[in-house]
């Protein structure tokens, strides 16, 4: 049975990838710190990055509305734009949900609009061996977690959806490679799965749940897939 990474530890951190795979223009900060499992301190600040009252990660897709995940629950407020959980950027105050029946995709709706730059949203899921940047807040190891207070990077690689079949995908989620030293976590859940190069991100997916049944997290990931719900997600914000 698929576990549903839990959002109550806090943003969980991610590690350079297994797979040696880079994106483009994205040099780790210096010097490297072991973190979102595995990965480092963001190497610049992403405009779109929230951090929700309720522990989880999300993406300000539009000047009103927030991508992250059902299983999260409700938040009352979250902070844009900044690579510190706790100050910077702009703290937004959410007044609704509204969830795709049968999905882990939720859209939280912002009582004002956020002055923050919203992230492209991706138009076609990204092919296997895509390279692929998991952002987050919490735990940077585990299963003695460490929670960051610094938001954490990790390139790591899309897999074909397959081989998170084990974890409950299907052909409209994202598969993120991942080991016991690489990998999102409890925290991460809602946070943003992003292609593209510096300054130049698309949102592809949202944190899920781990992609196999080796453990709650430090194993593959399971990402929700943008693309596949695009048309509803533009129907609710008038995209």
């Amino acid at each position: 049975m698929r576990r549903i990474i839990l959002a109550a530890l806090g943003a969980c951190a991610m590690a350079v990838a297994a797979s040696g795979a880079t994106i483009a223009d994205a040099a780790p900060s210096s010097p490297a710190q072991p973190s979102i499992i595995g990965g480092h301190n963001a190497s610049e600040t992403y405009s779109f990055m929230t951090s929700l009252s309720n522990g989880c990660g999300g993406s300000l897709v539009a000047p009103q509305w927030i991508v992250t995940a059902h299983h999260c629950g409700s938040a009352a407020q979250g902070r844009v734009g900044s690579t510190s959980k706790n100050s910077g950027g702009e703290a937004v105050r959410i007044d609704r949900n509204i969830t795709k029946p049968g999905t882990d995709l939720t859209l939280m709706h912002l009582s004002a609009p956020a002055r923050s730059a919203p992230v492209k949203m991706t138009q076609s899921a990204p092919a296997a061996g895509t390279a692929v940047r998991l952002l987050g807040f919490g735990c940077m190891s585990w299963p003695s977690c460490r929670n960051a207070t610094t938001l954490q990077e990790i390139d790591l690689t899309v897999l074909a959806s397959r081989q998170c079949a084990p974890g409950g995908g299907t052909a409209d989620d994202l598969c993120v490679s991942g080991d016991r030293a690489h990998s999102a976590c409890h925290g991460d859940s809602g946070g943003p799965a992003v292609v593209g190069t510096r300054g130049d991100w698309t949102l592809a997916g949202e944190t899920h749940g781990p992609g196999d049944n080796r453990g709650d997290c430090a194993t593959t990931t399971l990402y929700t897939g943008i693309a596949a719900h695009l048309p509803w997600i533009n129907q609710q914000i008038g995209g």
